[in-house]
């Protein structure tokens, strides 16, 4: 988990600080090396990074594919550890990802125990909430069947009835809510209302710029691990439609922002 603080602000439920990571790539390739990684084989998948997540605030995470989301939701987590900078939080913070967290061995419902319980739950506490976290994932007799057969639908369904039952004080998602159905989706969307409206903070990764819209008063783009924009959701998601009509013409015409890519530069 992340290091929690007192000197967060009030109200402030999440801060990083100039958080930056890197992967390590080997430069060997099916047909040989490529000598372009000769000097620097560190990839910054996240470059200077200060983000701020306050009590009942619902942020929108956008950007290309390969542009740091997955990254940073797992930082925010504490799934992955910064390379460089902070990362501090307030209270527990609960990261829902397909293929993160679940044993596809398992049966639905031994997953939720055994999520339940690595949430800091004890047995007792999580057999408590199993009702209610089956009424809502809607998986009928699927509950007592391997993880390996559910779809990513499925599996959505359940992450999600899980976390939000336990209710942590941060929820991150990552791509969830594009799998489930409408029925699904609604439900969902209802129930983060209400974990908002009980001061918790959620993040919302997502491609779905109208899901964006739709869920979260701010948003933040990533562009090659570096924030471009972060604010109101309809400015910065407006923005970033523009931008993914012709991505280097869009920049060539934002002097400023490409600057703040290109500043970002390899640390090395």
């Amino acid at each position: 988990m992340p290091m929690k603080s007192a000197v967060l602000r009030e109200g402030e439920q999440m801060r990083l600080q100039d958080v930056a990571l890197f992967f390590r790539r080997s430069g060997r390739f099916a047909f040989g090396r490529n000598k372009q990684l000769r000097k620097s084989r560190n990839f910054w998948a996240l470059r200077g990074i200060n983000l701020s997540l306050y009590q009942g605030e619902s942020l929108g995470l956008v950007g290309r594919n390969g542009s740091g989301k997955s990254t940073l939701s797992r930082v925010c987590a504490g799934v992955l550890v910064p390379d460089r900078g902070r990362v501090q939080s307030n209270g527990s913070v609960h990261l829902l990802a397909l293929g993160v967290g679940f044993r596809p061995e398992l049966t639905g419902r031994e997953n939720v125990l055994v999520s339940g319980i690595l949430l800091g739950l004890s047995r007792r506490e999580v057999l408590e909430q199993m009702d209610a976290i089956e009424a809502f994932a809607q998986l009928g007799d699927f509950m007592d069947e391997p993880l390996g057969t559910y779809s990513s639908g499925m599996r959505s369904r359940l992450g999600f009835a899980v976390s939000t039952a336990i209710r942590p004080d941060t929820l991150i998602l990552d791509e969830v809510l594009s799998t489930g159905d409408e029925s699904f989706r609604l439900r969902a969307e209802a129930r983060m209302e209400e974990l908002r409206a009980e001061s918790g903070a959620v993040m919302v990764v997502s491609h779905n710029v109208g899901q964006v819209k739709r869920l979260c008063s701010r948003a933040l783009w990533l562009e090659q691990g570096t924030v471009l924009m972060d604010g109101k959701a309809d400015q910065v998601l407006d923005a970033y439609s523009d931008f993914c009509t012709g991505p280097e013409g869009w920049l060539k015409s934002h002097p400023e922002l490409l600057e703040r890519i290109n500043s970002s530069g390899d640390l090395g």
